[in-house]
């Protein structure tokens, strides 16, 4: 009788692909898919072991996938940023979802590289060697290039000055998505209260014609965003999480880049040169976290609550 994994991919995008040949060339997994949309039923009620959504950022739009997935009795992996901790969106939503988990026996993680590695994950495997946690700093710089139009025009990528100020007012410009809930999962693994987290977006202009995979920048026009999380604990800042996103780092005199910065005795910083590859990177994630979340408790899970993620 197999014991081979059965794993089912919903969202056709580049995570959902590249995580599905990852697995397809390991031995142990069964993987159907990845799914379009109108295959949803196909992806959703596969009575797969692991159901892996990679539709979506938001909480609320992935909330009926998940639900689904998992009133067919599977584990569910979704990429969604909200989801990386839903209780800093919706509260009734993540309790309702936990609820039906566990009465399901199946576990809900959210997860890719960021949120779900490089502000919570790693973070607090590097808080490890740290006997007290101050205060933290996490900064990274990204090449944006690889990312879809649909996801670039969204978080704030090919706008005039006005179109990027009333996109960010009206939300349909977002920035990247889930510091919140990194900064929560990380707080609440380390028993702090955040009393509060502050918001800034800055647009990045490009100064001369630019190409993305998906886009041309003209000059003017947003080639990228800075974007700053600070959460106050104790009336400070706590946690302060910095994004830079580009689509032509060169261009504008930067350089892919990540680093942690713990304020402890003694203090700590690391740093990856080049930074993490986004596309592969959050593919990776999702591969290697499927053995993990079919092992974990059930009920919805964060990253904090899990062993690491790697290759298996």
């Amino acid at each position: 009788m197999s014991t081979d994994l059965r794993v089912s991919f919903y969202g056709a995008g580049q995570v959902s692909g590249n995580a599905a040949a990852i697995l397809r060339g390991r031995a142990g997994y069964d993987v159907l898919g990845p799914y379009a949309r109108d295959e949803r039923d196909a992806a959703l009620r596969s009575g797969a072991d692991v159901v892996v959504i990679a539709t979506t950022s938001f909480l609320r739009d992935v909330a009926g996938d998940v639900e689904t997935a998992v009133g067919a009795g599977s584990n569910v992996i979704t990429t969604a940023e909200e989801a990386a901790y839903p209780w800093a969106n919706d509260a009734e939503i993540a309790d309702r979802l936990d609820a039906a988990a566990r009465a399901a026996g199946v576990t809900v993680l959210g997860t890719g590289l960021n949120p779900g590695f490089a502000f919570d994950a790693l973070v607090l495997t590097v808080c490890g060697i740290c006997p007290e946690v101050r205060g933290l700093r996490v900064d990274r710089m990204v090449d944006l290039s690889g990312f879809g139009s649909t996801v670039l025009r969204r978080i704030g990528v090919g706008y005039t000055p006005a179109e990027f100020a009333e996109g960010t007012r009206n939300g349909s410009i977002t920035g990247h998505i889930g510091f919140p809930q990194s900064i929560r999962v990380v707080a609440g693994a380390l028993g702090v209260a955040i009393e509060r987290i502050d918001r800034e977006l800055e647009p990045l202009f490009a100064e001369e014609p630019l190409q993305a995979t998906s886009l041309a920048v003209e000059p003017g026009e947003t080639a990228g965003f800075r974007q700053r999380y600070a959460a106050l604990a104790g009336g400070s800042v706590w946690f302060e999480a910095v994004f830079t996103g580009h689509v032509a780092p060169g261009a504008a005199g930067l350089e892919p880049r990540d680093e942690i910065a713990v304020d402890a005795t003694p203090p700590v910083r690391v740093v990856t040169a080049p930074g993490m590859n986004p596309q592969s990177g959050s593919a990776a994630i999702v591969a290697n976290s499927v053995r993990r979340v079919a092992a974990a408790a059930p009920g919805w899970t964060t990253v904090a609550d899990l062993p690491p993620a790697f290759p298996s």
